[in-house]
């Protein structure tokens, strides 16, 4: 993978169960998938300003990020990025999650994920989020 990565980050945002994902814009490349929000920094931005913001441009959202807790280096056509996700959560009275630049927004189970159409450097993210639900609960209730 090249030295000159770019710099894109995602927020893990979980809420009774559910984790937000994003629909990619219609007629965009990977108009199908699915997406943890966030993206690009900026020249100057730290990651944590970047995820604030493209959550803020995006959803219209005010959040917390948290620790880092998974990072991906993935070819996206002849880019090199390097996706840090963060655990991210809304403030207190921060309005719900509205899309702002026309792609869809809903939750959906950390327990079935996995079977989400993601784009190529979320769906390991997805994979490992739902093998960790299904393992906690086959554990939790075996007792």
């Amino acid at each position: 993978m090249q030295s000159n990565l770019i710099q894109v980050t995602a927020a893990v945002i979980r809420r009774d169960g559910k984790i937000l994902l994003c629909g990619r814009l219609p007629g965009s490349r990977f108009a199908e998938c699915m997406e943890f929000p966030g993206g690009k920094a900026e020249a100057g931005e730290t990651l944590n300003e970047c995820l604030k913001r493209e959550l803020r441009e995006e959803l219209g959202a005010e959040v917390y990020v948290m620790d880092l807790i998974h990072v991906e280096q993935v070819l996206f056509g002849e880019k090199a990025l390097q996706v840090n996700f963060f655990r991210t959560a809304f403030k207190h009275g921060s309005p719900p999650p509205l899309p702002r630049e026309g792609q869809s927004v809903r939750w959906v189970s950390v327990e079935t994920i996995d079977r989400e159409p993601m784009l190529p450097g979320d769906r390991h993210l997805a994979e490992l989020l739902a093998s960790a639900e299904k393992k906690w609960k086959k554990n939790a209730f075996a007792q």
